[in-house]
């Protein structure tokens, strides 16, 4: 049998068609092969990459954790950490590095109750990962304070009428005597008195207690006694720069400085030391003219409303009268004050006293007060041994009126301003009154016998929560209902350097509300018997005894979130702030 050429032919073509469909088979298998192992080295090094990206990681999260336990172990790690510079640490494997800064200030170690805000870096392999977090100051006011009225010892309520938002505490007693109306809430170790009084308490007493609670330190002698950060954060104010009783308001009337401090107007003043009643000289008033008289500027001394004991000697060649003349100059207003002492005949040629007692009364803005002696006849006469006191303040007792002192106002010394309005007394073994006055600040007096508030005073610290008054002596309370009043006083108590909530002017008509805002400290005894309004807490590391008639407590609870230096546990503990924890590019 023969087969055609066609046959053969075709034969051939389906072999060679299977060979190439086999062969293309095969590449396809092989190239299936070759990607899935690139596949798995592809998966290989990202596993490697997530692993090492998750171990970076966690050695960042090691990096926060590092600074938060060294926080809670070592009391010195603001001294530890460098603002901004790096802490770097090594682990198995890997490492990390932690760099805190001080968001408010730059500077870490210059106060305990600044944040920081931590960046840390961890490194693992060829990854890189940053996690930055904020830890802040756990600030918290003493559970001592978180009150109206504290005292280590005893408070006494005798007769008294007192409404207080928030709690009375007290360490040891506290007395019901006298029938008083106690609107507050009152926690005491015991109670004494007579029994049936304690309903005298209209709200919760409750007897016991965990003493002694957490308060300032109450120490002069520590280094974190409470008043230590308003001394070292304010202007001092020298007690011989206060006015005290028995202060002569006249300069160099003994002529010990020739005349200075003395004017003549139409008259010339002149030192003899021939003719004198005591001293080293006296004045010889010459060469009069018209209205002639000598005169001292005595500004600053002068209270409105206040008696002045005025004295001196003179000796005139012949007989006249001889008067002491205060005169008041207003601003805007041409017409002066004038007040005039009663006369005295003077005998020609012999040294005659004359006294008088002069009241300072005006309306309308001071602007200068002068004293003068004012002589019936122009011919030549001597004066000397020239005083005048204010007839209303005592001796050894420093006086803080009539005057506005705060962040921007310091009548006293020379005038150095606090922009924290924070001013440190030290008299010691003199009593501070102070008085129908405007207080923009914070006091702290040390070493004094006594202090004590009276009249109307309208004081308000400058800081957040600060407190108003700190003392190492006793405090008496004297307040008055009354308002402030600029007229009543004499000064205007906003000008533009002391705008009283924003407000300033250059009048005297204003008012302000009597009030104390702000913590009252003692190291001593504290006795409240004023009516005007305290916000609190009253603090003392002895007794407190209420006597008020109306007193008001009204406790702010925005000392309890902020509290003030001094009131807190310082330094404070530490805590992240967890939604503050975050990625870091």
């Amino acid at each position: 049998m023969k087969m055609s050429f066609r046959q053969v032919n075709r034969s051939c073509d389906r072999s060679g068609t299977i060979y190439i469909m086999a062969m293309g088979a095969s590449l396809i298998v092989a190239c299936l092969a070759i990607a899935g192992l690139q596949t798995v080295r592809v998966q290989r090094r990202m596993n490697d990459q997530i692993s090492q990206a998750a171990n970076a990681r966690k050695f960042a999260e090691a990096g926060i954790e590092f600074v938060q336990n060294r926080i809670k172990t070592d009391t010195k790690w603001r001294s530890f950490f460098v603002n901004g510079v790096s802490v770097t640490r090594a682990g198995t494997g890997g490492s990390f590095s932690v760099t805190l800064l001080d968001p408010v200030d730059g500077n870490i170690a210059n106060r305990t109750t600044d944040p920081v805000v931590v960046t840390s870096t961890g490194r693992f392999g060829k990854s890189t990962q940053k996690l930055s977090a904020r830890i802040d100051p756990q600030i918290q006011l003493y559970p001592a304070c978180q009150s109206a009225l504290y005292a280590t010892d005893r408070i006494e309520f005798k007769g008294c009428t007192v409404t207080a938002n928030q709690w009375a505490y007290c360490e040891n007693t506290t007395k019901i005597r006298s029938n008083p109306t106690v609107n507050m809430n009152v926690l005491s170790k015991s109670f004494s008195g007579i029994i049936t009084n304690i309903t005298n308490i209209t709200q919760r007493s409750i007897t016991g207690g965990t003493w002694p609670m957490q308060t300032p330190d109450l120490d002069p002698s520590s280094s974190s006694y409470v008043g230590n950060y308003y001394h070292d954060n304010g202007v001092v104010i020298q007690a011989s720069d206060i006015p005290t009783g028995g202060a002569e308001m006249i300069k160099n009337g003994n002529f010990l400085m020739n005349t200075a401090s003395w004017t003549g107007l139409n008259c010339t003043l002149t030192a003899d030391s021939k003719q004198k009643y005591n001293g080293v000289a006296s004045c010889l008033v010459s060469g009069q003219s018209g209205v002639s008289y000598p005169l001292q500027n005595i500004t600053e001394h002068i209270i409105k409303g206040r008696e002045y004991n005025v004295s001196f000697w003179v000796r005139t060649i012949e007989n006249q009268d001889i008067s002491a003349v205060i005169l008041l100059t207003l601003s805007g207003n041409p017409d002066p004050v004038v007040k005039t002492g009663r006369a005295v005949k003077a005998e020609g040629n012999e040294w005659t006293q004359v006294t008088a007692e002069i009241d300072a009364t005006w309306s309308g803005v001071l602007s200068k007060a002068e004293f003068y002696i004012n002589s019936e006849k122009n011919s030549n006469y001597h004066f000397d041994a020239v005083s005048i006191q204010d007839a209303e303040r005592d001796a050894g007792t420093r006086y803080i009126e009539h005057v506005v002192l705060g962040s921007g106002s310091n009548p006293y010394g020379p005038g150095t301003v606090s922009a924290n309005g924070i001013y440190s007394i030290y008299a010691p073994g003199e009593k501070i009154i102070i008085r129908n006055c405007r207080i923009n600040g914070t006091i702290v007096v040390q070493s004094a016998d006594e202090v004590r508030l009276e009249n109307a005073i309208s004081w308000e610290p400058t800081g957040r929560n600060f407190p108003a008054l700190i003392a190492n002596t006793s405090i008496e309370e004297s307040t008055s209902v009354a308002s402030l009043q600029e007229d009543t006083i004499g000064i205007n108590a906003n000008p533009a350097s002391a705008p009283y909530r924003g407000v300033s002017d250059n009048d005297t008509s204003d008012s302000y509300p009597s009030l104390i805002s702000g913590a009252m400290v003692s190291t001593n005894d504290i006795l409240l018997r004023g009516v005007s309004e305290l916000s609190g807490p009253v603090v003392s590391d002895s007794e407190i005894e209420v006597r008020s008639t109306d007193l008001k407590i009204n406790f702010r609870s925005d000392m309890i979130l902020n509290p003030p230096p001094g009131f807190f546990a310082d330094p404070p503990p530490m805590r992240l702030t967890l939604s503050s924890l975050q990625s870091a590019p």
